[in-house]
């Protein structure tokens, strides 16, 4: 995707009160993937509603058009249980979730790392591992993912 078209799908969905965690195309089906959540929310599903996510569907679809983007679907949701962390602000808003990250390049050897969500600071994600305090730089944050606590 480009950063053209995320910034695209970013604005039309702030200017109407919602927040985009994640936007992926997937060329062969010509579909677009968008994630959806309030900038005020907590868990990632306790505020996006079906109805949100049609109403989402046609700021997308009129910016998409616009713009002269094709595409051939389009599917809105909201970011579910494991909802992914896209941004700096979102280390801060989850601190005290568990999280996985995936780093790239590898770590101490490690590109999974688990543990819980302290914070973010000085461009690092802070986790607590089994009570240790350690640091990864955002830089090599490819994906950061809430776990779930059923």
């Amino acid at each position: 995707m480009t950063t053209h078209t995320h910034t695209l799908i970013s604005d039309a969905l702030t200017a109407n009160g919602y927040e985009l965690i994640e936007a992926e195309y997937a060329p062969t089906r010509q579909l677009w993937r968008v994630f959806i959540d309030r900038p005020e929310s907590r868990r990632g599903v306790d505020l996006i509603t079906v109805d949100d996510c049609g109403k989402a569907s046609d700021f997308v679809q009129d910016a998409l058009i616009e713009s002269n983007i094709a595409y051939e679907h389009l599917e809105v949701s909201s970011p579910g249980m494991d909802r992914a962390l896209t941004k700096p602000s979102h280390f801060l808003r989850f601190a005290g979730e568990d999280i996985k990250l995936t780093v790239e390049p590898p770590l101490n050897g490690l590109r999974k790392i688990v543990g819980k969500l302290v914070g973010f600071e000085n461009e690092e994600v802070v986790l607590d591992i089994e009570g240790v305090e350690s640091r990864v730089p955002y830089a090599n944050v490819a994906r950061a993912r809430v776990q779930p606590q059923y």
